[in-house]
């Protein structure tokens, strides 16, 4: 009986050594790929959706920015799809001569695909672009703003 258990086990053994995938020996007759795999396409990384592809971010946003001597800032942002934007800013309780209106145009960040940046008409305020919302960015580096206050805008559903 102990033969019979070690010969099927030494049978089991010798049967799935013979299993493993080794990549068969190339011979005349077997296909050989013409070039080499490139590193390119060994390295390439998925693009996936950026906000300037698969967002819907042309349009008007709006919100109330804090302000440190006045009740707030009342903010417009208008994004056009020919990467032209309009910005007014009306300072909130200040009287009718604290409203402001910068055009120029924008770019999307090369690093941060979801960051958008207007150009020196409007000192290169950098605001990232979300699923209906924008919101103001630090200026040097594009990232999110350190603080409780509120730096959001809402676009405006047509």
């Amino acid at each position: 009986m102990k033969k019979i258990i070690v010969l099927t086990a030494m049978s089991v053994l010798a049967l799935s050594a013979c299993s493993k995938n080794n990549p068969a020996p190339e011979t005349e007759n077997s296909p050989v790929s013409a070039a080499p795999a490139s590193s390119a396409q060994e390295t390439a990384q998925p693009t996936g959706d950026t906000a300037e592809s698969s967002l819907d971010w042309a349009g008007e946003y709006e919100g109330i920015f804090p302000c440190a001597d006045c009740e707030g800032i009342e903010v417009e942002l208008k994004l056009k799809p020919d990467y032209s934007y309009e910005l007014s800013e009306k300072y909130l309780g200040k009287g009718s001569e604290n409203k402001f209106k910068t055009t120029g145009s924008f770019s999307f960040d090369t690093h941060n695909s979801s960051v958008i940046t207007l150009d020196q008409n409007a000192e290169k305020r950098k605001f990232f672009i979300g699923e209906n919302f924008a919101e103001a960015r630090d200026k040097e580096t594009g990232q999110a703003i350190e603080t409780t206050l509120n730096y959001k805008l809402s676009k405006s559903i047509d």
